[in-house]
């Protein structure tokens, strides 16, 4: 081992140790929420300021009919909009809009509510894989379709027999997860959207004429009728693959069909029905279904047919099929944010992209949209939404698992309100739901606490994410000017800290304590002790601040979950906080497993 004759020598090697945390364009942080969620929000200043925000947004649209976001129709399209979260029993806020031509129609609800029914869409798609999750976990997401449906595997060869990866879908390759996520390369579905079922003089386009071998036998919405199970697998499985499987995600709403019938097959029972006893019936939903509702508890913006009230999809219901009130898909999104159903790892297993896309702020899910907001301080907020369009409806369902919130937006008629009244949730309620969650931290965790003369300080700033911990001594001694020497014992580097250790014990400064950052970030981890007390666990990420700032690709690589937990004294992290909390929310201590220290908040 190299021991350096002069400090420079040293501070030259810890340079090289601290490099890649300096000279990144950001501090260092880690995925998810920077502060606990905040709770009450029925209640908080913040957020009702946000939410009057939002309503001046939504009413000056109206009154424009124009807004940041597009156009908005204030004539023909209703619309519901619910804010909720995991701590509230009620939105904080709602808001829903009859417009003049709801009066004059002739079916369906004269006012709006929340148990007014809408047409969802495509966010069924996501009842589809909760409802598959919840019968039967993602155990089964890595096996192949064919093992469900083996009918897929007659259209696997070409006709003289042969695999044709260009003309055939390789089904063997697709997997249950593939399906859920977009991820097959299937194409979009077969019979409904087959522009050759419509009556059209296609030859006036130089079209070819097809023969009828060639039209597609089925589709919703067509003189056909729609699929049957049989004719759907057999025409979906020879359409020619978009992509090879796992490549780039293609939407798909043949997929869902497919992931139906698999687990029907596991499941031993029709999807409707097992959909019926493990989601509508266990969350109480009485407005939501899979076959038409009732005219009178509808929101029907014009005729039935045109408007898509009563169009039926057949077979293709699991992918887009079903209706519902604004107070029931609340009721879904608290289910899903709350793990009421499927274990909170297994919800924190779903909600994660499964890939990425083309745009850098987007990625998808299973079947989550994922739309990523970088806030003023620069970090990163992931939306999990899924959308739905069919007929005069459209819908967004949006979750914000930072925060334990969900969105609940249904539109019916020619506006293209619900894209609108998305935008305005990003404007109102993300900057305020940030802020929000810093305040209530500030309330609950800020302040000096000690033990003897072990003492630190936590403090917010709305500038920067996290709580930050300042004027860190343990039994007098300083702990941030000893980092390089942590640093140095946890690479390995014993000859380089006991240099260190030389110098620090001789007066020489290793490191300015005013260029480094401690911040603690919430790690999902808690527990109740027998006292009635709450456990309640963060973890620490430090940082260098630096004028140097690197723009490369490889800048960032000791992001916030590279340096997790590296400093390890006697199995615990240096950085691992553990806070006692009382039943009245009131923070008694704090622990620094590390130090062995318990310090009283005072």
């Amino acid at each position: 081992m190299m021991f350096f004759s002069h400090p420079l020598a040293s501070l030259v090697k810890l340079n090289f140790i601290f490099a890649s945390l300096a000279h990144s364009s950001t501090l260092p942080a880690v995925l998810g929420p920077a502060f606990p969620p905040p709770t009450n929000l029925g209640d908080d200043l913040i957020i009702k300021s946000a939410t009057e925000k939002f309503l001046g947004l939504v009413k000056n649209a109206l009154n424009t009919g124009t807004s940041a976001h597009g156009d908005f129709d204030a004539s023909s399209t209703a619309f519901s909009f619910e804010f909720y979260s995991t701590t509230d029993d009620s939105p904080p806020c709602q808001y829903h809009y009859s417009p003049p031509v709801l009066a004059n129609a002739s079916f369906g609800v004269k006012k709006v509510d929340r148990n007014s029914v809408y047409r969802i869409g495509s966010v069924t798609k996501l009842l589809t894989v909760y409802s598959f999750l919840i019968s039967d976990g993602d155990a089964h997401f890595n096996d192949p379709i064919t093992k469900y449906v083996p009918e897929l595997l007659a259209a696997t060869n070409n006709a003289a027999g042969k695999k044709d990866p260009v003309h055939r879908i390789a089904w063997n390759d697709v997997t249950i997860g593939a399906l859920a996520s977009y991820m097959a390369g299937v194409g979009e579905e077969y019979g409904w959207l087959d522009v050759s079922l419509g009556d059209f003089p296609f030859s006036r386009l130089g079209l070819p004429q097809l023969s009828p071998s060639e039209i597609p036998a089925c589709g919703a919405g067509s003189t056909k009728g729609p699929c049957s199970r049989q004719d759907f697998l057999r025409g979906f499985a020879r359409r020619n693959p978009v992509f090879a499987a796992f490549q780039t995600p293609v939407y798909s709403n043949g997929a869902f069909q497919i992931l139906a019938y698999a687990l029907e097959r596991i499941a031993g029972k029709p999807f409707g029905n097992l959909m019926d006893d493990i989601l509508f019936k266990p969350l109480k939903l009485t407005h939501t279904s899979y076959v038409l509702p009732k005219d009178s508890l509808g929101v029907i913006p014009g005729d039935k047919n045109t408007t898509y009230w009563n169009f039926e999809l057949g077979e293709l219901w699991p992918t887009g099929g079903v209706w519902s009130s604004p107070a029931d898909l609340t009721t879904i999104g608290r289910s899903i944010l709350s793990s009421t159903l499927i274990s909170p790892a297994q919800t924190c297993r779903w909600m994660k992209p499964m890939t990425h896309t083309s745009a850098l702020l987007s990625a998808v899910g299973a079947p989550w949209e994922i739309q990523r907001v970088q806030l003023p301080s620069g970090r990163v907020v992931d939306l999990y939404t899924k959308n739905g369009v069919i007929g005069a409806y459209a819908s967004y369902m949006i979750l914000i698992p930072d925060y334990d919130v969900g969105f609940t937006i249904l539109a019916a008629g020619v506006g293209t309100n619900a894209d609108v009244l998305a935008g305005f949730v990003a404007d109102a309620f993300l900057p305020a739901l940030e802020e929000a969650s810093r305040a209530q931290a500030a309330r609950t965790y800020a302040g000096t606490y000690k033990s003897g003369a072990s003492t630190f300080t936590l403090t917010t700033d709305a500038a920067v994410p996290g709580i930050s911990l300042s004027n860190w001594s343990n039994n007098g001694t300083a702990v941030v000017p000893l980092f390089p020497i942590f640093i140095s014992l946890a690479v390995g580097d014993t000859g380089t800290a006991n240099v260190l250790l030389q110098y620090y014990e001789s007066g020489v400064p290793l490191i300015d304590p005013n260029d480094v950052t401690v911040r603690l970030y919430p790690s999902g981890l808690k527990s109740s002790t027998i006292k009635g007390q709450q456990l309640v666990s963060f973890r620490a990420v430090f940082g260098v601040a630096s004028t140097v700032v690197d723009t490369s690709p490889f800048a960032d690589t000791r992001e916030g979950w590279e340096i997790a937990d590296v400093i390890v004294y006697g199995n615990y992290g240096l950085d691992e906080f553990i806070f006692t909390i009382d039943a009245n929310g009131k923070v008694l201590s704090v622990e620094n497993t590390f130090l062995r220290q318990v310090l009283q908040k005072v």
